[in-house]
């Protein structure tokens, strides 16, 4: 069903006729390719399907399901994992620092981060893979240096910090990176003002305040 019609020959007897019609009811009901406009789907030896333009290349749709060996009827979510977690109420951070225990979540798709839990202090990786993280931790006031650290089974693996010396409100320290996880880690946000307490929370600087947050989401899967 790619759109080039086979050449047809006509049966010489009924056994010739009976195979003929035979194949192509099986063509119709188990096409190996489809033609829709200027793309050809189809799939893979391996299982993958592909879709090919008729101009030239490919790119894979969807791949073979892991699962299903034992319940066929198993169904893989696609969706990429992602989780946002935010801390928008002042939480005291003392001068030796402290994680960040987060009072909301403003994304959770693809896996049960959180446990349902509304008040947590760290989330879980529901998918084994390599992930985007982002943290940011707003400080009430500066004059200090203000720290922040994602951490992963209790070690650090992406930080950043800023030595402000103004004193002004809500300043924040940032951090980012790219971080090989494993299904189940779990992970948290680190904060600390160098030798003083300082509150963690919403910055209220901003026309609607803007929350501590860490945010993950999977790049691919491994």
């Amino acid at each position: 069903m790619s759109g080039t019609a086979e050449p047809v020959r006509r049966a010489k007897t009924d056994a010739e006729w009976a195979r003929d019609t035979d194949r192509r009811i099986n063509s119709v009901e188990n096409p190996t390719s489809q033609r829709v406009g200027q793309w050809v789907i189809s799939t893979s030896p391996d299982g993958n399907l592909i879709a090919s333009h008729v101009e030239g290349g490919s790119v894979i749709l969807a791949r073979k399901p892991e699962g299903g060996e034992n319940d066929p009827d198993t169904i893989t979510d696609t969706t990429a994992p992602a989780c946002t977690v935010t801390r928008t109420a002042n939480q005291s951070i003392t001068s030796s620092g402290a994680a960040i225990m987060f009072d909301g979540t403003a994304i959770e798709v693809g896996g049960n981060w959180t446990g349902g839990k509304r008040n947590l202090d760290s989330v879980i990786v529901p998918v084994s893979g390599v992930y985007n993280l982002t943290a940011t931790a707003f400080f009430d006031s500066g004059r200090a240096t203000l720290s922040c650290a994602v951490m992963v089974n209790g070690n650090p693996q992406i930080g950043g910090r800023i030595n402000d010396g103004s004193g002004d409100a809500w300043m924040e320290a940032n951090c980012a990176g790219q971080v090989r996880l494993n299904a189940g880690d779990n992970v948290s946000l680190v904060a600390v003002a160098t030798g003083v307490t300082r509150n963690v929370g919403a910055a209220t600087v901003f026309t609607t305040p803007v929350p501590t947050s860490m945010s993950l989401s999977l790049i691919v899967r491994t």
